[in-house]
């Protein structure tokens, strides 16, 4: 499933949307003691307006665009085919449609103690369906047709915190006093979720689930390992540390900044076009070092790439997990953050002896705390454009 194919559920999953449909809504408390409490099945159509678009806002959050971010589509490892298997289990309540309880049950049961959290959590989950329209052949929806139904669940599991006392004014008394709320508040925002099946090339793939997590960096490896079985991914973290490892062995000491943003520059090409890509690019070592070598590092420093990679990676890094907004240059004592289209106005160079950041100004006055200054010794446009900052 890529990007596009996600955004299409995602930007379908609305009660207004003409080829979508809720049908059916679980919702329940699991408390500390992995207790299930509150269980409440009901039919979409039959809840309030105001609590409808709470649970769709919520929900939809785990349907994040940011593929190799905070979602990623894992493939059901061997033994979630089996008779008591992750796969099976799930193909088995999507068929109930979550209309039967001791079904629902069973799936909040097996959750809870695959979890294992300490933390109360609500779990917000819903049976949709959606009507995919053919598409012509300029990649357009054909609003009169519609291919074959794409039925799936979405689950939200969502932190729960006691809400504290707060000061109120009492209209009746016309006094203001503290007020204790005996409820528990449920976050907006899930710590993670999964949708399964996955929409790939416009159609049902029950061969994978995708797994969404608020915290790239801290994925909740119970749910993917256990309740999933699914492999869990190495971190965005881990993952630009091995980048880092493979530079620093390949090229070491000269390793420069315009080779630093060169492949950042590389990976940002890569992301765009996963964003349509039926076959997502991962960067693998003949990958890395095409891009060094565009980037004008020497072949001969170039030889161990694949090598390298093999022993550092193992196998391939995602770029979408590689890639950096902008460019950020960190001393400790200054921290300058460039936007990446402004990354060749910096250069680093050594300067009467000193290490030296230059950065090349447009225009001769700058903002500092909010105040517009004149860059010293500039009056007129034939002054020299660069200004020598020391950073060492």
């Amino acid at each position: 499933m890529n990007r596009k194919e996600l955004s299409e559920i995602r930007n379908h999953f609305n009660p207004e949307a003409k080829y979508f449909i809720m049908h059916r809504v679980l919702t329940a408390y699991i408390d500390g003691q992995q207790n299930v409490r509150g269980v409440c099945l009901r039919n979409a159509s039959s809840i309030p307006t105001a609590e409808s678009q709470i649970l769709y806002d919520t929900m939809k959050r785990v349907l994040n665009t940011s593929l190799g971010k905070q979602s990623t589509e894992l493939p059901f490892r061997n033994h979630a085919y089996g008779e008591d298997g992750a796969q099976t289990f799930l193909t088995a309540v999507l068929k109930s449609g979550l209309k039967q309880e001791d079904a629902a049950l069973d799936f909040l049961g097996k959750l809870a103690s695959a979890l294992e959290s300490d933390e109360p959590y609500a779990v917000l989950a819903a049976y949709c369906q959606y009507d995919p329209p053919r598409k012509n052949k300029m990649d357009e929806l054909d609003e009169e047709n519609s291919d074959r139904v794409f039925r799936y669940l979405v689950c939200a599991l969502c932190p729960i915190k006691k809400a504290e006392g707060t000061l109120v004014y009492n209209h009746s008394d016309d006094e203001i006093l503290r007020l204790e709320n005996p409820n528990a508040i449920i976050s907006k925002a899930p710590m993670d979720g999964f949708f399964f099946p996955v929409f790939s090339d416009r159609a049902t793939d029950v061969h994978h689930v995708l797994y969404y997590t608020k915290t790239p960096n801290a994925p909740n490896e119970n749910l993917v390992d256990t309740f999933l079985e699914c492999d869990v991914e190495p971190t965005i973290e881990a993952e630009q540390d091995d980048m880092k490892q493979v530079l620093d062995t390949l090229l070491g000491d000269d390793l420069t900044y315009e080779t630093v943003t060169a492949v950042n520059e590389k990976l940002e090409q890569i992301v765009a076009k996963n964003k349509t890509d039926d076959a997502p690019t991962e960067v693998t070592g003949r990958i890395l070092h095409r891009m060094l070598s565009e980037a004008g590092v020497p072949e001969e420093r170039l030889t161990r790439t694949e090598e390298v990679f093999a022993e550092t990676v193992g196998t391939t890094l995602k770029p979408e997990r590689l890639v950096s907004p902008k460019t950020v240059i960190r001393t400790p004592e200054i921290v300058v953050n460039v936007k990446n289209e402004a990354k060749d106005k910096v250069r680093l160079d050594q300067i009467n002896g000193r290490h030296c950041m230059v950065i090349e100004l447009d225009d001769a006055v700058i903002e500092v705390n909010g105040y517009d200054l004149k860059v010293p010794g500039v009056r007129d446009d034939s002054a020299a454009p660069w200004e020598e900052t020391p950073i060492g």
